[in-house]
């Protein structure tokens, strides 16, 4: 009779095998989802960066577009500070079309390094106002 109670019990567990069969297959899962979820996490900061970016260099465009076209210097080149993106420089370039003193081409672009990478966002645009 007590054979059989021995027998119970052991059933009622797990085996030290069948515990590290069932350790190394969630390993093996976890080693093949945990890089996915760094890759992500990497990607998002990424383009949450390039947000930021394109904010600034939109944000120096419309600065522009409420000045008089006649009152900008061209060609200029005027530096702005990008806040929210480390490292980040601004540029904005002014260049009036020849012979037009109404139109402008303008060009704002935003450059910072990230993770050993040179990122830009550039935006181009043409202002269009009265030499008044």
């Amino acid at each position: 009779m007590q054979n059989t109670s021995n027998n119970e019990k052991r059933r009622l567990g797990f085996t030290y095998i069948e515990l590290l069969i069932s350790l190394s297959i969630m390993a093996i899962i976890f080693s093949a989802i945990l890089p996915l979820i760094f890759n992500s996490i990497t990607s998002n900061r990424g383009t949450r960066l390039k947000l930021i970016a394109y904010e600034a260099a939109s944000q120096e465009i419309e600065t522009l577009r409420e000045q008089k076209v006649s009152s900008l210097v061209s060609p200029s080149h005027v530096p702005f500070t990008v806040d929210g993106v480390p490292g980040a420089i601004g540029d904005v370039y002014i260049n009036k079309a020849l012979g037009d003193e109404k139109i402008a081409a303008v060009t704002s672009k935003v450059t910072w390094t990230y993770r050993g990478k040179e990122q830009t966002v550039q935006l181009n645009t043409y202002l269009y106002g009265s030499t008044e």
